[in-house]
Formats: C-alpha cells, sequence, structure tokens
C-alpha cells in the first residue's frame, strides 16, 4: 500500500555557494563576496521541500563517508526524510557542487564526483532496494542524476507510478540519455534553456510536439512558468520575493510545490501557482534548502500576491493520477 508521498531520485551534496558582483571572463581573477557551505543536491532539495509543506518525502542516492560527520544526516532526519535510500559508502565522500551567482542572474555551477563510476555501482547494487522502497510512494520524482540508472530501474520497474522527471543541466550533458526516459515520464519539468535544447535534439520546432509526458512545465525565470497539459497552455507569473539573495534550488522547490499540492487535489493551473509561490521563497536565503516554506506560509503569500482567498481542492489525487498515466 502506497502511504507515503514522494521519493526523489537524484544526488546529495554539499553545495559550495560563491556570491559574487559579476562572472569572471576568461583567465579574469574576481572577488568573491560571499562564501558558503550548504546542503543541496536536486534530490534531496526536493525530499526536503516535500517535507517542509506536509508532505511525506524519501530520497534514495548516494551519500558519503562525511554524510554524518556533517550533519546532513541529521538534517534530513530532523525534516522527516525517509533516509532508508541514502546509500552510505566509507569509499568517497559527498560529491561538492561549486555554484557561482550573480544577484538577478543564473547560477554558473561545477559539480565534482569523486568517484562517479563507483557511485554508479552503487546505485545498481542497491536497485532491488529502490524496488522495495519504491512501493511506499505515489510518486517516483527523478532528479539530476544517473541516468543510467534512472534507465534501468524504470524497464524493469513492475508498479505503477506516476513518475515526474526533471532533468536539470544534465540536458546538455547527455541529451540523448534524457530523450530515452521520455516515454516513461508522466509529468516533465524543464527550463526554456533545456526545452530549447531537446527542440534542437529532437529536430522539432515546438515543445508542444514532444511525444511520452502527459504533462510538460516550462520554468521561465522572473517571467514564471508554462504548463502544457491536454491542449491546453497555461501561464503561471512568478511570484515576487521578499527579497533576491540566491536563486539556487528554486526549481527543485518549484517541483516539490507542484507535486504537493497535485497530491492535495489541487488543478492544474492552481498547482502551478502554488510551485510558483513555493518557489519565490527559496531565493530569499543563500542555499537551496535554507528558507524552504511552509504550507502555512505558502497560504499566505499566495493570497497576498494573488490577491484572492487561498482556494479549496477541486479533485482528488486518484482522479488527477488516472489522467496523469495516460501519456501522450
Amino acid at each position: 500500500m502506497k502511504e507515503r508521498d514522494i521519493l526523489a531520485f537524484g544526488s546529495i551534496v554539499i553545495d559550495n555557494l560563491l556570491i559574487v558582483n559579476k562572472f569572471p571572463a576568461l583567465n579574469e581573477t574576481i572577488q568573491v563576496e560571499k562564501y558558503r557551505y550548504t546542503f543541496g543536491g536536486a534530490g534531496a532539495n526536493v525530499a526536503v521541500a516535500v517535507s517542509r509543506l506536509g508532505g511525506k518525502s524519501g530520497i534514495f542516492a548516494v551519500s558519503g563517508y562525511d554524510f554524518k560527520k556533517m550533519g546532513y544526516e541529521k538534517c534530513l532526519t530532523e525534516q522527516l526524510v525517509d533516509i532508508r535510500g541514502a546509500i552510505f559508502t566509507k569509499e568517497f565522500p559527498m560529491a561538492r557542487s561549486f555554484i557561482v551567482s550573480k544577484e538577478n542572474s543564473e547560477d554558473q555551477i561545477l559539480y565534482y564526483y569523486e568517484k562517479k563510476k563507483r557511485t554508479v555501482q552503487l546505485l545498481f547494487e542497491n536497485r532491488n532496494l529502490a524496488e522495495k522502497l519504491s512501493k511506499d510512494y505515489k510518486i517516483l520524482h527523478f532528479s539530476t542524476g544517473h541516468f543510467e540508472f534512472y534507465k534501468a530501474f524504470l524497464e524493469k520497474h513492475k508498479t505503477k507510478h506516476l513518475i515526474s522527471f526533471d532533468p536539470g543541466q544534465e540536458t546538455f550533458s547527455y541529451p540523448y540519455r534524457v530523450v530515452r526516459l521520455l516515454k516513461y515520464t508522466n509529468i516533465l519539468f524543464m527550463n526554456n534553456h533545456e526545452a530549447k535544447r531537446i527542440k534542437e535534439v529532437l529536430k522539432i520546432k515546438s515543445i508542444k510536439q514532444l511525444r511520452g509526458p502527459s504533462l510538460i512545465c516550462v520554468s521561465l525565470g522572473a517571467e514564471g512558468s508554462i504548463i502544457l497539459y491536454k491542449e491546453k497552455v497555461y501561464r503561471i507569473p512568478a511570484v515576487k520575493p521578499s527579497k533576491v539573495i540566491d536563486p539556487t534550488g528554486a526549481g527543485d522547490s518549484h517541483r516539490a510545490g507542484f507535486l504537493v499540492a497535485l497530491l492535495k487535489g489541487y488543478d492544474i493551473k492552481t498547482a502551478g501557482r502554488i510551485a510558483s509561490t513555493v518557489a519565490s521563497f527559496t531565493i530569499e536565503a543563500e542555499g537551496a534548502q535554507t528558507s524552504l516554506p511552509t504550507w502555512e506560509k505558502v497560504v499566505r503569500r499566495y493570497e497576498h500576491f494573488f490577491k484572492e482567498p487561498f482556494p479549496e481542492p477541486s479533485t482528488s489525487w486518484k482522479e488527477t493520477e488516472k489522467e496523469l498515466l495516460s501519456r501522450n
């Protein structure tokens, strides 16, 4: 019986955040204004955001020998994230990302895996664990991670789940691996740059021509997002934050907000608005998990921004799930 909500596949990462006034040019040295290390990784970011919103989340990812020492294990446990799928190893540390961030601009991100091939091996060695855990969940969300494992897992996956997919920057590194996963996908999340790349790879003129996912959500940064569903286009505005500090993780919290809203029985347009509201909190502090909101905070900001009472759910999860499981 599926008693939990969202199992996030992805990564557990230590984010090294560098705030700058401008991005460096080739061979240029610039002053870093602020440095922080925070907890991150797309999979973990989604899991924590879901939990903060009142959902029951879990993570399936490889951690590292410093997972406990650096306090990440404790953080996830305190946030009520199910960490049965956090694969511990004594062989190497957690992955690191180095995020160069400029105010009112996009990030530049570099990733470091000490033993990437061994990380993939550990995922395959624990595929039965992933299958076992997935039986407890309603939605399986796949984010930036190891797509060869995702493909193998989904090919053999026997239980019918709603599959959510956010390929992120892997769209540029491994676009054909992204394309291979689309046939398993019910909900696809991308930003406008990633959507453009997929159109180039598939030689299509519009993302509407994409076959596979029932619903496609394309983030447009400060211009909000568009949602393509059942021949309709929903245009969702970006909710204004109280301040802009760091955009890291805004996409992950957006995905979490959207999925939690669907689970609560909200229609597609309202779920998009809720997701936009959730994302607005993330950019108000340094780090992807630092300022994630509770559901109550989302309700208040939603009402303030959209100038209307927070709506009641209009459907049921079972009805939404049935519709989304029918792919294009």
